[in-house]
């Protein structure tokens, strides 16, 4: 696959005004390395290096002030670190230099995983650093198409894209991480993820902080959601791994900090069960062997749907919204429910052409109870048209 130009730039331009250092954050091969390398070099005029060079780390530990000075040429250049995080005492040299000269828009760090305590970065750039999460890629990125953000206005009619809604059934199953949604070969594909996946848990737990970790456990941790992430799911159910409560939720919010998965809590009962979700549709996919199944489906498109969501409110430079799921006592449910300031919406994802009374009875049950919410319907229609007042039928091609 050639290079994408991702939409994140825009943001990262306007906040290097605001903040002397920009964060760039995502999960392991999402594609922030070539981003920061081909585009965000050549947008900033900037000096790149990575700390995945072990020469380049042991530098800066050595004198972590003189490498930031001697690299940025004297701070004359904008300077890209990837892999920040491997190197944490270099965040408190970076705010020595920049309480020093204040300079807006002198440093981006990226990194794989969220810039906290769990990562061992203390919170020495709190006010300095305007972070942004990068996504795996979004329906218009994959197409070479300019940004567009629907979902930030519930607005489906003016932005359709390119892509035919056939050719999202593409994506439904390689996804959108770079390095993989380009192997035509499914098994290929398939076990190329499965293997990175392995990788960032033998690997990358070892870099947070706290507990001990069990990479075997993250595994299968990964391989249940998958399996599972149309249910709530109870710590209690998850002891059949092998593990207590307590470290199954270590485990889980380490997930969550390698941004590996999402947490959805209740609408109803936000402190009661929650649903899990991988991050990725082809991680899905591989997660469940490639099978095509009206389950994979499925769980394949509301991932994908939500990443369009998080990604056009991040590079929209919006709040990032709520999610949450909708399942009342009676049976009724619906796949998730965005809350923002101002609105609350519902969304059912569906891989039929045809939307029958009866797959709407959830969503009528979520609008009756929440009399002033709007309903989406995701499906592999054509073009955009209303079911009743407040319930809109989007085509695949329309949500990104």
């Amino acid at each position: 696959m050639h290079h994408r130009r991702r939409h994140i730039a825009t943001i990262l331009k306007k906040r290097s005004r605001m903040f002397p250092v920009l964060g760039v954050l995502g999960a392991r091969q999402v594609g922030k390395s070539t981003f920061l390398m081909k585009q965000w070099r050549q947008e900033m005029h900037a000096v790149y290096l990575t700390f995945d060079k072990r020469e380049i780390v042991l530098r800066a530990k050595r004198s972590p002030e003189q490498f930031l000075l001697s690299e940025s040429q004297q701070e004359k250049k904008h300077l890209i670190i990837d892999e920040a995080h491997k190197v944490p005492h270099i965040f408190d040299s970076i705010k020595a230099l920049i309480d020093e000269n204040r300079k807006m828009g002198a440093y981006t760090l990226s990194g794989s995983i969220e810039f906290s305590s769990k990562s061992g970065v203390r919170e020495s750039l709190a006010g300095r650093i305007g972070i942004t999460r990068l996504y795996p890629m979004t329906l218009r990125e994959l197409n070479n198409e300019e940004f567009a953000a629907p979902w930030t206005k519930f607005n489906f009619k003016s932005y359709p894209s390119l892509l035919s809604p056939s050719s999202v059934e593409t994506w439904l199953e390689r996804g959108g991480m770079p390095i993989f949604c380009c192997f035509n070969d499914k098994e290929e594909r398939i076990a190329s993820i499965n293997s990175w996946l392995e990788a960032i848990c033998y690997r990358d737990l070892k870099q947070l902080e706290g507990a001990e970790y069990d990479p075997e456990l993250a595994v299968n941790l990964l391989r249940t959601i998958a399996h599972k992430s149309d249910s709530p799911i109870s710590l209690l159910s998850l002891s059949e791994l092998g593990a207590t409560r307590a470290s199954i939720k270590k485990h889980l919010l380490a997930l969550e900090a390698l941004f590996l998965i999402y947490e959805l809590p209740s609408l109803e009962n936000p402190a009661g069960l929650s649903m899990y979700k991988i991050f990725d549709a082809g991680v899905i996919n591989a997660l469940l062997g490639g099978n095509e199944t009206i389950y994979s489906r499925h769980a394949c498109l509301l991932s994908l749907v939500t990443n369009e969501i998080y990604a056009q409110h991040e590079y929209a430079g919006k709040l990032k919204p709520k999610l949450f799921y909708y399942r009342t006592r009676g049976g009724a449910e619906i796949d998730l429910v965005i809350k923002t300031d101002h609105k609350i919406i519902g969304v059912n994802c569906t891989t039929n052409i045809d939307i029958s009374p009866y797959n709407l009875r959830g969503m009528k049950s979520f609008l009756s109870n929440y009399p002033t919410a709007k309903g989406y319907i995701v499906a592999p229609v054509q073009t955009p048209y209303s079911i009743e007042k407040n319930i809109t039928v989007v085509p695949w091609n329309h949500i990104g």
